[in-house]
């Protein structure tokens, strides 16, 4: 059991300062440093001139990335900690760059926090093309992470035609193909994700056998039968009516003896803090998305007509997202 622990002015200040860490963060991704450093060492003068940023101000701000243990600095050279360069490389499958800009975009809208909460509405205005992009690739870079070596633990097997439904640039499900020979795949999603998941598709060898499907899950069909359907972080962005309305759909369009996979950020009191956080998160980005606790979804996937419905924990050890599995009669 963990030591209980107890309030006090350093703890709570470190809380209240904590979003200064994340803004230094946020300004190496915006300004190309940690790309600079990712290529290699350099001293201040040097890396500000690459960048085109105040030289003074940009040694500031590698002094405060030093203190975050992010960079290290050597006979006045500075270089990203040898651990961290993996997340900051372009091209790399764990970079991190996309994720940081699309939870910089989000600061505008968790100022207003308290504004959200005081009217139990979104705060956010429309989005930019930028934003947009940085959106799908944050989404992107989250998903090359979760999905190696997912489709052991799902039990996909050859033969076996699965939905990801919004699956966006269809990491998921380029990736399952890649691992389970003769998995025919479908990514359903919104036609403005199409350009993603052309991108990503050249990335795999068997995109071949991932096929798209351009819609709208509200309004149009899903296709199928499917023997799975897998659902990956959609639900939180939709009321618990359109949540069971989704659930409805796709429990229609799997085959009997088939399986629905959820894959959310589930709300635990006293769990990981995360998806409580998140939750905030669409209170601001949506209409009415928020995080569900895995009774919730159980009584949604209960009452698209599944049964054994298990919430088996999280997707990886330690991870905020987590896995529910229901199948249809």
């Amino acid at each position: 059991m963990a030591p209980e622990q107890t309030w006090n002015p350093q703890r709570l200040n470190g809380l209240a300062h904590g979003y200064w860490s994340s803004f230094a963060l946020h300004a190496a991704v915006e300004l190309g440093l940690t790309e600079r450093l990712a290529q290699g060492p350099a001293p201040a003068p040097e890396l500000a001139r690459d960048l085109g940023v105040d030289p003074r101000a940009l040694e500031m701000l590698l002094v405060a990335l030093c203190g975050l243990e992010l960079v290290v600095e050597k006979e006045g050279s500075y270089a990203l900690e040898p651990s961290a360069r993996q997340f900051f490389t372009p091209g790399s499958p764990r970079d991190m760059s996309g994720v940081i800009l699309h939870l910089a975009d989000l600061v505008p809208d968790w100022a207003q926090l308290a504004q959200g909460v005081r009217q139990g509405k979104a705060v956010a205005g429309k989005w930019s093309q930028q934003r947009r992009q940085r959106f799908y690739r944050a989404m992107r870079d989250l998903a090359r992470q979760q999905a190696p070596g997912l489709a052991a633990r799902l039990g996909l097997a050859p033969g076996q035609h699965l939905l990801d439904l919004g699956g966006g640039p269809g990491v998921y499900g380029f990736t399952f193909a890649d691992e389970v020979p003769g998995l025919e795949v479908t990514v359903f999603d919104l036609a403005q994700s199409r350009p993603s998941f052309e991108e990503e598709a050249r990335l795999h060898p068997q995109a071949h056998r991932v096929r798209r499907r351009d819609g709208d899950y509200n309004q149009d069909s899903l296709g199928g039968p499917y023997q799975v359907v897998w659902i990956s972080q959609v639900l939180h962005g939709e009321d618990p009516d359109t949540c069971r309305l989704i659930l409805n759909k796709a429990a229609a369009a799997l085959e009997p003896g088939g399986t629905l996979w959820v894959q959310e950020f589930l709300v635990e009191p006293g769990g990981h803090p995360f998806p409580a956080l998140f939750s905030l998160n669409m209170l601001l980005l949506t209409r009415g998305g928020q995080g569900y606790r895995a009774e919730e979804l159980a009584r949604f996937l209960a009452e698209a007509g599944l049964s054994d419905i298990e919430h088996l924990g999280p997707t990886q050890e330690g991870g905020p997202a987590s896995l529910m599995r229901a199948r249809k009669p």
